[in-house]
């Protein structure tokens, strides 16, 4: 879940609460299940290569155990809503779909709410499945490099795992609730948000993983990316109830320090591109979202939007998720409406021009991945 949503969560259960009811079940309760489905050939020719794949993760309504993964065919635009549940004898993924990334032909999706990590294959079917203890705190994000896969806990720990069967192997601190991290040069770049309260950015040598390195950066961050040998990190600027600033920041892995070079929610990259989108509210209902670049071979921001014809639902709606199709360039923007529904994902080309939109297959997108 993310730190913004835990207050605009909570509201839309109270709000709706005459609607929906909580799961009493636990994560590994038997849904309704249609069976399993045969996906698109991932080597047949379609006149552009192989056949595309890409999957969605609906993060759910924390407490509902509603979270799931959807497939989305990018050349036929067809949807399968949890398509998890269908390969997976009509399992529930569980609470809280938190994080989702695309590694070596393998899925690997982080649940936050119930616990744990899963290695999916390309089709949606569960490979493997690591269960974090209470002491070891509960997942946030992931990321792999050269077998292993890293993945951060909020108990101020990062934690190494075996990439094809999970088991675990380490964990090593590093400051208080780390959130997304990513991989540089055989180092972890691990941001802490402290729930509003740390201001630091740990760095792990892979080579030894053992004790992090602490830099100062902006207070309550929430998101880090790299983009062309380029690290950027966004968040909140702030803590609750402070007004947040939502800070963009350049650092430099040299000298160890941060240049902000704009507002922004979301981050995606592509190529040596770095696309931000800003959704801003005043009443956490009407939302107005702005979106910019930042080239890093020129240190360029460019205050021009990426998208040349947004529809409304867009720019006016709450955005939650910026993907980029890292094979052609398709940028995909996720539009949440909590308990209300099931979210919307717009699809725009590489030049900014907006082809389609659909339903997400589950409420609150906020990852995708592709092959």
């Amino acid at each position: 879940m993310k730190f913004r949503s835990l207050f605009l969560s909570a509201f839309c259960l109270v709000t709706m609460g005459a609607l929906f009811t909580a799961c009493e079940e636990d994560d590994e309760e038997e849904m309704d299940n249609e069976g399993p489905v045969e996906l698109p050939g991932g080597d047949a020719e379609n006149g552009m290569g192989r056949t595309p794949r890409a999957f969605i993760l609906n993060e759910g309504i924390y407490g509902m155990n509603n979270a799931n993964v959807s497939f989305y065919n990018p050349a036929t635009g067809e949807v399968i809503a949890n398509i998890y549940a269908r390969q997976n004898n009509g399992r529930s993924l569980g609470d809280t779909g938190q994080d989702m990334i695309a590694y070596e032909s393998n899925i690997y999706v982080v649940l936050n709410g119930s616990s744990y990590i899963c290695r999916l294959d390309t089709t949606g079917v569960e490979q493997a499945r690591y269960t974090f203890t209470e002491e070891q705190g509960q997942p946030r994000y992931v990321v792999a490099d050269d077998g292993k896969v890293y993945v951060t806990l909020y108990s101020g720990n990062v934690a190494r795992l075996d990439a094809k069967t999970l088991a675990f192997e380490k964990m090593v601190a590093v400051g208080n609730n780390p959130e997304q991290l990513v991989e540089e040069d055989d180092k972890l770049y691990v941001i802490n948000s402290g729930w509003g309260y740390d201001n630091r950015l740990s760095i792990i040598d892979l080579n030894s993983f053992a004790e992090a390195e602490h830099v100062e950066i902006m207070t309550n961050p929430q998101r880090i990316i790299e983009v062309d040998d380029h690290i950027f990190i966004q968040g909140y600027g702030a803590a609750y109830p402070e007004p947040y600033t939502y800070p963009v920041q350049l650092y430099d892995r040299e000298t160890k320090t941060v240049t902000t070079i704009g507002k922004g929610t979301h981050m995606a990259a592509y190529g040596d591109k770095l696309y931000v989108a800003y959704c801003s509210t005043a009443d956490w209902v009407n939302y107005t979202t702005t979106f910019y670049t930042y080239d890093t071979r020129t240190g360029q921001k460019s205050e021009a939007s990426f998208l040349k014809d947004a529809p409304a639902e867009v720019v006016c709606g709450n955005v939650y998720m910026l993907e980029v199709n890292p094979e052609n360039g398709d940028i995909y923007v996720g539009i949440t409406h909590y308990a209300a529904g099931e979210g919307d994902i717009y699809r725009f080309a590489a030049d900014g021009t907006f082809l389609s939109s659909f339903e997400s297959g589950g409420q609150g997108p906020n990852n995708m991945v592709f092959f």
